[in-house]
């Protein structure tokens, strides 16, 4: 094997999934100069946007947090360990980004005991970042620096708010940098009064993106809240006013910001997506998805499995009252069918990211100051 063409072997490697890569390491030391050079770091990134994409899908019951990986289109979930996190804590699955997932375990009772971490689910590898200045709140946000040219370049955004002075409320936001392990205070840049609960959020070039609808002047507006990584500031985008005003789940389609909004006229869900990015007028209607009261189910969707295919959690009802804890089903928005998972959830705590298989390591070795 010595002999073998270093750009065949390479080929070959990126074809592979990441566990027998990492075997592979071991195998002689040219072979884990290889594969943990930045190079073929890279390299494996750009191949698993096409090749090693999963799903994972993070849900509460009985009080415990787990974590599942979803393949496409094999339809299968498998549980992911997070024994890392300890005595059962329960946690928050913030986002994911070049193969790292950040999750984030909230205490409101004991809030110094509340944590940020970063996790390799494809390796395994995983570390607990420093504690902030201010403690880790339920506002947390993971985004990427695509500038930078590397890409362990995260940051960490997180946004405690004070509201003992009304109406004068106040906000602490620290980001926290990968590749320094350090925070950085930012002050009093989020305006408490946009909002206390953000939804999921999807990372968009250098962006972090939410879409909460907030109440401003009176009334209920619906907005796209952006933190720029690079400027290490917050922006606002309206929406059009034609979108409807209900919950929305924000997400990433066919290279666009996306949004699968709940219309409360029709009770049905409208995909919208937003052709140029920061353009109002831009923002498009792509189809309806007419499954928000099917005979006595409620559905409530989760996110995009694909292009083709949506994340709902379908709860049973009986009168007015629950009938059964609520389901994981995966909608085929060309077939109009349901796919049901034996996997019992609560519908407030499931959240879904999307994920690349990465070589990315979070040992101390790749986390140094530039």
């Amino acid at each position: 094997m010595a002999s073998f063409p270093i750009d065949v072997l390479v080929e070959i490697f990126l074809l592979l999934s990441v566990k027998p890569l990492v075997r592979f390491r071991c195998v002689c030391k040219s072979w884990n100069s290889l594969l943990t050079s930045p190079f073929f770091i890279k390299a494996y990134l750009e191949r698993s946007i096409k090749l090693h994409k999963f799903n994972l899908l993070k849900y509460n019951f009985n009080k415990i947090s787990r974590v599942q990986i979803h393949y496409s289109p094999k339809n299968e979930l498998s549980n992911l360990d997070t024994s890392f996190i300890k005595d059962g804590e329960k946690f928050e699955l913030v986002g994911s980004c070049n193969g790292i997932a950040c999750l984030s375990s909230f205490n409101s009772k004991i809030p110094h005991r509340s944590k940020i971490f970063l996790w390799n689910p494809s390796t395994g590898e995983n570390i607990t970042l420093p504690q902030p200045s201010h403690h880790v709140s339920n506002l947390v946000g993971f985004g990427f620096n695509p500038l930078s040219g590397h890409p362990d370049d995260f940051s960490i955004v997180n946004m405690n708010i004070y509201l003992e002075q009304h109406p004068n409320y106040t906000s602490q936001v620290e980001v926290y940098s990968f590749r320094r392990n350090c925070w950085k205070q930012l002050g009093n840049i989020f305006a408490p009064s946009l909002t206390q609960r953000l939804g999921n959020q999807v990372i968009f070039k250098n962006f972090i993106c939410w879409c909460p609808c907030v109440y401003l002047d009176d009334k209920f507006v619906a907005l796209l809240i952006l933190f720029d990584v690079v400027q290490d500031d917050f922006q606002k985008i309206a929406l059009p006013d034609i979108m409807p005003l209900g919950i929305k789940v924000i997400n990433l389609l066919e290279g666009c910001l996306s949004v699968i909004a709940h219309n409360s006229s029709t009770e049905n869900y409208e995909v919208w997506i937003m052709k140029e990015f920061g353009v109002c007028k831009s923002w498009i209607k792509l189809y309806t998805i007419g499954v928000s009261m099917r005979e006595l189910f409620s559905y409530q969707p989760v996110g995009f499995a694909n292009s083709g295919e949506v994340f709902f959690i379908d709860t049973a009802y009986m009168g007015l009252r629950v009938k059964s804890p609520s389901r994981l089903v995966l909608y085929n928005i060309q077939s109009e069918k349901f796919e049901a998972f034996h996997v019992k959830v609560d519908y407030e705590t499931t959240q879904l990211v999307t994920c690349l298989e990465s070589l990315i390591s979070l040992s101390s070795t790749n986390n140094v100051k530039h």
